[in-house]
């Protein structure tokens, strides 16, 4: 069970899974011992992880899609597993409201036919699989600001994040990975926080080098270094898919709106729509941000779904609904031995 503090220092991890533990400390106002004693419990124990993926767009040309898979129910849990074992997913959750699960994916445009009619619909039960442009984030999972710390202290622990390179990256004029940045995101992917001397280590490059490097591919959005979590270890159980409905005129107003709200795990226009996950203590919690939703200018509906499983977070496939335990952690110093199932592959 984690306490206040146990709680803030996860939340730090969110805005900024690299903090030295000096930093979060001095931004909580607690000592630094203290806060890495209980920061590597945290990575040790699995009940969070620091973990990076590179940007699908700087491996390759793709599009970011939103896909909808409705299926028997029967046939759910099978299509979602192996939904989660393909290296174009992100992550996928099953709805409530309908038999369906919700799946971010990339693909490029000569490989969406043979995706959708060549491999997923042969699966048992599969019904219907629309597929949608996800046209912008407004914020990603990156930028979730759960109210366990001031705006003052995220800032501190970080500046916001530029949520237009998840599904902008091309079209920004941003280059495709090197082979020493390929090298670099490798190295990564199993531990987030990894150290400079490390990285420079495995690159055979100086730590200046290493350092200058990793900044700018989390600049320029290339890498996404993240904290991977379930919210209802932190004490928001109530995870949900909004579909929101807006005026032309009032769309992206609405969606910087609602990526400012602390539930907003991540929002972005779909197809003209705003999808947002949101997480929350209570259905009770829950209902008032939808009200605020419905009343904010433009706004002409609001529907929801709740997620009832999870099947892939950040790139990481779960395990019987379950983010999976590492297989090697030194407790010490919480650094990940071996790298995770469910990553992209950078070959």
């Amino acid at each position: 069970m984690l306490d206040d503090l146990d709680r803030q220092i996860v939340a730090a991890l969110i805005r900024n899974g690299r903090a030295p533990w000096r930093h979060i400390a001095d931004v909580l106002g607690q000592q630094e011992r203290t806060v890495a004693r209980r920061g590597n419990r945290l990575l040790a124990s699995g009940e969070v992880r620091v973990q990076s993926f590179p940007s699908p767009a700087a491996l390759a040309p793709v599009d970011l899609y939103m896909l909808r898979v409705t299926a028997a129910p029967s046939a759910i849990p099978a299509i979602g597993t192996w939904l989660a074992q393909r290296p174009e997913t992100h992550w996928i959750s099953a709805l409530a409201g309908a038999s369906e699960c919700i799946v971010e994916l990339s693909l490029e445009r000569d490989a969406v036919g043979p995706f959708l009619y060549g491999e997923l619909a042969g699966l048992d039960g599969v019904r219907d699989l629309p597929l949608e442009p996800v046209f912008e984030y407004y914020r990603t999972v990156s930028g979730w600001r759960p109210d366990l710390l001031t705006p003052e202290q995220y800032e501190a622990l970080s500046p916001s994040e530029h949520p237009q390179f998840a599904a902008g990256y091309m079209e920004l004029g941003m280059p495709p990975l090197d082979e020493p940045s390929r090298a670099l995101a490798e190295l990564l992917r199993a531990n987030g926080r990894i150290t400079i001397e490390e990285l420079a280590a495995g690159l055979g490059v100086s730590k200046a080098t290493a350092s200058r490097r990793l900044e700018t591919l989390i600049a320029d959005g290339a890498v996404f270094v993240r904290a991977i979590l379930d919210p209802a270890s932190i004490g928001y159980p109530v995870e949900t898919l909004l579909t929101v409905r807006a005026e032309a005129p009032a769309l992206d107003a609405a969606g910087r709106y609602i990526a400012d709200l602390p539930a907003t795990r991540w929002a972005a226009n779909v197809s003209g729509r705003i999808l947002v996950q949101t997480a929350t203590r209570s259905l009770a919690e829950l209902r008032g941000v939808m009200q605020g939703i419905a009343t904010h200018a433009g706004v002409t509906g609001v529907d929801v779904s709740l997620f009832t499983r999870i099947f892939k977070r950040s790139t990481v496939a779960y395990r019987d609904g379950k983010l999976p335990q590492l297989a090697d952690v030194d407790g010490k110093d919480g650094k990940s031995r071996t790298a995770p199932e469910g990553l992209f592959t950078l070959a």
